[in-house]
């Protein structure tokens, strides 16, 4: 009698795991989303210079910022791939590169979050020059 229980219990199990399985995997509706930052470095003497970083979720903003003359439009350089650094005492998280080797380029996510949100921030340093830029959904 004891093993007709067991058998029961063995036949309708694959059934209740089925289901609990398929109910658990059902798949979030929330996905993080491209994300394009762009903004522009003011300059007194010279062409503003214009700037855009991609941020994505498998990287982050590790990646390289193009660098372009405001006025023109015309390319001027494109930094190394950025890497993160720290973060600060206000929790922004801090990346880094150069162009070349020869000019830094700081990023800072003025967000105290991982992933910017459209409408946020990030300020940008190319050689000790300073600009702010907006973020918006990649489309």
């Amino acid at each position: 009698m004891l093993w007709r229980s067991a058998l029961r219990l063995i036949a309708t199990s694959p059934a209740i795991i089925g289901l609990s399985v398929l109910a658990m995997t059902v798949p979030s509706k929330v996905f993080a989303a491209d994300i394009l930052c762009r903004g522009t470095i003011h300059r007194a003497h010279s062409d503003d210079i214009s700037f855009s970083v991609p941020w994505s979720p498998n990287t982050g903003f590790e990646q390289k910022v193009e660098f372009r003359n405001a006025r023109t439009g015309a390319g001027l350089s494109q930094s190394s791939r950025l890497r993160f650094d720290r973060k600060n005492d206000k929790d922004q998280r801090i990346y880094r590169g150069n162009v070349s080797g020869m000019a830094n380029v700081t990023l800072i996510n003025l967000s105290r979050f991982f992933q910017p949100r459209p409408g946020g921030q990030v300020s940008v340093n190319f050689d000790g020059q300073w600009g702010r830029g907006t973020c918006a959904d990649r489309r």
